[in-house]
């Protein structure tokens, strides 16, 4: 049986043609036995089955299961034998004859249903240190791949890498079969990311146009259709990275332990300060806003956007523009009003936890229902998100506004929308509603070849 780890980059499909599929040879001598790792030999009226599939897929002969791919040969009886593995996009199977004394090698290309691509992962930290995390697709982890070519199943799977100390990363990805993936990817201490594919969005409310000029919403008494008071914009949005949950308490905390976000004297001289401190899940006139007991994995709130900008750029990432939010809030699709969908009506509420802010904040990823379809945490309900506010054609910048910060997404149970708001300057403002996550540019589209 061919042993990828020891030939990095040997394309499986060039393995394949010279194995010339489901073949029997004499038998070189004795195997460690699948089920224990002894050495077995095969008596004299036995054979051997070698498995060619990706490594990590169960695999059950006859019914039995006989451990995870790769295995040494298996000691099975000569004659037929219905072989099956089993993984993260389902189970294939095969029929297999073996004769008294041979070894037959079965390739992933006669399982019915078992498609198979090839990934490799390259991590490293923003000081560019190498990084070896454990690699998952899905729940199923996906042994060698970090550093080398590995066989996968083909289909869509998630992504998912983990490393002490760091934050991990997520990305959806559709496999096809016969293809080469390599991911590039930074892990930086803090939150998880997930990588959010670029596309064309339409900001703004779903459904059909109603935007009206003239029209006031403090005087509508009556119901209306849509959201006349906002406008819609045609954008393309790149691909980026995004948290996947707010910045706690305590990873804001540890900005301040590290010394590199220390007030700043002018910017903290002119921030208005919120008056409902009992709210904040920080100590906010204390020197290195350490966290309120209870309250470490909260969201950091009753931060201004200075001082959220301050924190993205320790971690090597930035505040996320306005585009990118509403775009990943809405879980790519310009005809969701919510993470979730929702319809076409102002009466929508796209929180559904029915958190109040007479709770106060409350732990990261507490309401999973909410959650975008890409993984995204707390996009709706919570805190209101600091964001930069993007220069989109035909939209009016914000005024008096340094930073270009402001807020976006309903908070503690609020009615608004993911495409509401983003029209008051924050970055001087500390607010009990406003929390924030940080973003980071993807320098190149990933490479597939």
């Amino acid at each position: 049986m061919l042993d990828f780890k020891r030939r990095p980059g040997t394309s499986l499909f060039l393995a394949l043609l010279t194995l010339g599929g489901c073949g029997q040879r004499p038998d070189p001598g004795s195997s460690g036995d699948a089920k224990s790792g002894a050495a077995a030999q095969p008596g004299p009226a036995e054979a051997r089955l070698a498995l060619d599939v990706p490594p990590g897929l169960a695999v059950t002969v006859d019914g039995q299961p006989r451990g995870n791919a790769p295995l040494e040969p298996l000691v099975v009886a000569p004659g037929k034998h219905a072989v099956e593995v089993d993984g993260p996009c389902g189970k294939a199977s095969a029929s297999v004859e073996v004769a008294a004394g041979a070894l037959t090698t079965v390739s992933a290309q006669e399982f019915a249903g078992l498609k198979v691509a090839q990934l490799s992962v390259v991590a490293r930290t923003s000081a560019q240190k190498p990084v070896n995390p454990a690699v998952f697709l899905g729940d199923w982890a996906v042994p060698g791949a970090a550093g080398q070519p590995t066989a996968i199943p083909a289909c869509k799977l998630r992504l998912r890498l983990t490393a002490d100390g760091l934050g991990g990363f997520m990305e959806d990805i559709e496999f096809e079969a016969g293809k080469s993936y390599v991911r590039e990817v930074v892990l930086a201490p803090g939150s998880d990311m997930i990588r959010i594919a670029g596309g064309h969005f339409r900001m703004g409310p779903p459904g059909p146009p109603h935007y009206d000029p003239k029209f006031d919403i403090h005087e509508a008494y009556e119901d209306f259709e849509g959201w006349p008071h906002i406008k819609t914009y045609e954008v393309d949005v790149p691909t980026f990275d995004l948290d996947r949950t707010e910045v706690t308490a305590e990873q804001f905390h540890a900005c301040y332990e590290a010394g590199f976000c220390v007030d700043d004297p002018v910017l903290a001289g002119g921030t208005r300060i919120t008056d409902d401190r009992q709210a904040c899940s920080i100590e906010v006139f204390q020197e290195k806003k350490a966290p309120k007991a209870g309250r470490e994995k909260h969201p950091a709130n009753c931060v201004a956007g200075w001082e959220a900008k301050k924190y993205c750029e320790w971690v090597g990432k930035r505040l996320p523009l306005d585009v990118e939010w509403e775009f990943a809030a809405r879980s790519r699709n310009s005809e969701y009003a919510c993470s979730w969908g929702g319809g076409y009506s102002p009466k929508v509420k796209c929180d559904r936890s029915g958190f109040t802010i007479e709770q106060g904040t409350r732990e990261s990823c507490s309401f999973p229902k909410d959650n975008t379809e890409q993984g995204l945490c707390d996009m709706i309900g919570g805190v209101s998100e600091l964001v930069t506010r993007a220069a989109v054609p035909g939209r009016a910048a914000l005024s008096d506004c340094d930073f270009n910060t402001t807020g976006r997404g309903p908070a503690w149970g609020g009615s608004s929308a993911p495409f509401e708001g983003g029209e008051q300057c924050l970055d001087m403002h500390q607010s009990v509603y406003s929390g924030f996550r940080c973003a980071r540019d993807v320098s190149a589209a990933p490479s597939q070849r």
